[in-house]
Formats: C-alpha cells, sequence, structure tokens
C-alpha cells in the first residue's frame, strides 16, 4: 500500500506500541485523527506504530503504519530513518518502548545482563529513535520521552523511593533517571540551534497504570488504566509551550521532580 501523503496531515510515531501505553497512544491517535475531520475528508493524523514485532494495530485504517523495529539493536536507527523518510515531516515523536527486568535486584544482588538490556532498550535504544527521526522532525515537534515517577531521584530522597519492602528496582530505576538527562540534554542542544530550536523535548510519568509491567505481571492492581493516561498525555503534547521544553511532567501536565 503507498503512503498516504495528503497535504497536512500529520505524522506521530509512537514506539513500543504492541501493548499497555504504547498501543493506548497509538489508539488514541487513531480516534483522534477523525475527530476534527479536515475540510477535505482526510484524517489529522498519520500513526507509525513501532514496535519489537510486528503487531497490527491499523483496524482497516490507511492512515495507521506498523513496523517491527527493535529499538535495541544497533541498526535501529537506519530501519527507523528508511521508514520516516517516507512520511516526514514527524510532528511528534513518543519514545515509549521499554523494558522493566531484574525488578528484584538490590545492591549485593544485582543481575548485570538485565541491566546491560535494560540500557539498551531504555535509553540507547529512545537516542537511537530520536537520531533516527532528527533529520525528519517538523521544526516545531514534540518529543515525548516516556519516563516515570521511579526515575525521580527526589522522591527516593524523600522515602517515596522503595516499590516494596524487598527492592528498590536499581536497573529499572537507573535507566529511567538516566532518560530524564538525555531529555534535558537534547532539549538544551535543540534550544541552542537554530534549525531545532523550535522542538520541545519532555520527559513524561505516565502515572502507575494496570499493565503487564504496572501490575508486576498481574501480582498487584495498580490504579491507573493505560488508556486514561495515554488521553492525558495526548491533551498534554497538545498544550505544551515553548517554556515546556525540558522539563519533567506526569501525564496530567503537572511538573514532576527530577
Amino acid at each position: 500500500m503507498a503512503p498516504v501523503t495528503a497535504p497536512g496531515m500529520k505524522t506521530v510515531v509512537v514506539t513500543g506500541a504492541n501493548r499497555g501505553l504504547g498501543l493506548e497512544l497509538a489508539r488514541a491517535y487513531i480516534d483522534d485523527a477523525f475527530e476534527g475531520i479536515r475540510d477535505d475528508g482526510e484524517p489529522r493524523w498519520r500513526v507509525i506504530a513501532v514496535a519489537r514485532k510486528h503487531t497490527d494495530v491499523t483496524h482497516g485504517h490507511a492512515h495507521v503504519r506498523t513496523r517491527g523495529i527493535d529499538v535495541s539493536e544497533p541498526d535501529a536507527s537506519n530501519a527507523l530513518g528508511i521508514v520516516l523518510a517516507q512520511y516526514a515531516p514527524v510532528d511528534v515523536l513518543i519514545n515509549n518502548a521499554a523494558v522493566c527486568i531484574g525488578r528484584e535486584c538490590a545492591v549485593g544482588n544485582v543481575d548485570y545482563g538485565a541491566w546491560t538490556r535494560s540500557f539498551e532498550t531504555n535509553v540507547m535504544g529512545a537516542m537511537r529513535v530520536l537520531e533516527a527521526a532528527l533529520p525528519h522532525l517538523a521544526r516545531d515537534a514534540v518529543v515525548v520521552n516516556v519516563s516515570g515517577r521511579m526515575g525521580s531521584i527526589g522522591r527516593v530522597m524523600a522515602g517515596l523511593g522503595a516499590s516494596s519492602a524487598t527492592t528498590q528496582d536499581v536497573v529499572y530505576r537507573t535507566t529511567k533517571a538516566a532518560l530524564n538527562m538525555m531529555t534535558v540534554c537534547a532539549a538544551a542542544e535543540f534550544k541552542a540551534k537554530d534549525e531545532t530550536r523550535d522542538v520541545k523535548v519532555v520527559a513524561v510519568d505516565p502515572g502507575w497504570m494496570n499493565t503487564d509491567m504496572g501490575s508486576r505481571g498481574g501480582t498487584v492492581t495498580a490504579p491507573l488504566d493505560p488508556s486514561e493516561s495515554a488521553a492525558g498525555i495526548v491533551a498534554l503534547i497538545a498544550g505544551l509551550k515553548p517554556e515546556d521544553s525540558g522539563k519533567f511532567l506526569n501525564w496530567r501536565g503537572e511538573e514532576s521532580p527530577w
């Protein structure tokens, strides 16, 4: 099927779009595409849904594309760059792909293999995606790095860090803290360059959601439905201002402690 190239249609890219929050974000933009139908009858959004394994979330919509790309692989930037070149410019990029493994690791019992794999996906994978998209970003694009309260150093220092009495989730927490720093660095670099100074880059805490990750494989019940979080994030993105670039926000749009 040939690319949908209606003039004025905006492009959103969501990684980790095969389940959980990523799937709900893709669905939210698919639904939003037709809510404010344009005068020419075309949808407002073209949705590029990326996941490690190809998963069809199109529901028959011609304006949705799904691609199987593993962001943890070194060639992910090249593979994704080829895809994005077909649908540029990219107006919204949501770095959502992540793994949460080695959850029982604490100091003295660290799984370094799990830590390495986590950084490959959660941090370096996000950078691979950003670098792939960089030549194709719209001048006023929005880049969202899906972080989380577990990456907040301030919350740990305030005694809000432990998920349970037995684990500090050091593997997952450190990757999200690193993703936050990557967000701030990217925002600062973009502001310093004329061609990217209008691009907004933010880290977003999606809340404690009742997904496979949030429920620890179904062993606990998280309070937030991922569809509600996704709706909040879509609204947040629509309302971002230039001065918000470099911030750490929650899914309601409130600032979160670093």
